[in-house]
């Protein structure tokens, strides 16, 4: 088995896994305490690594780990929109 592929497998897994629980679950709680659970340049950054690695995979042409890193783009989106909502708390 090629390794680039391997290791494909396994960036989608493991940011598939980080996307469907743990900024969801951030996200939640966000949402009940109607705050924002990170500063906003871990949110800028975290936006910045997921624009980067979706644009690495078009590039390399490795499109496996792309579904879950665009998702992953949302999800920090949505917690960066939660953090403009709530930064008057």
């Amino acid at each position: 088995m090629d390794q680039i592929f391997v290791l494909s497998i396994l960036v989608s897994i493991f940011s598939f896994i980080l996307v469907l629980i743990g900024l969801p679950a951030q996200i939640k709680k966000n949402y009940n305490e109607k705050r924002s659970g990170q500063p906003v340049i871990t949110i800028l950054i975290a936006l910045g690594f997921y624009i980067s690695q979706i644009a690495l995979f078009f590039v390399t042409l490795n499109y496996l780990p792309l579904f879950s890193f665009c998702i992953g783009f949302i999800m920090w989106g949505i917690t960066l929109g939660q953090y403009i909502i709530y930064r008057k708390n």
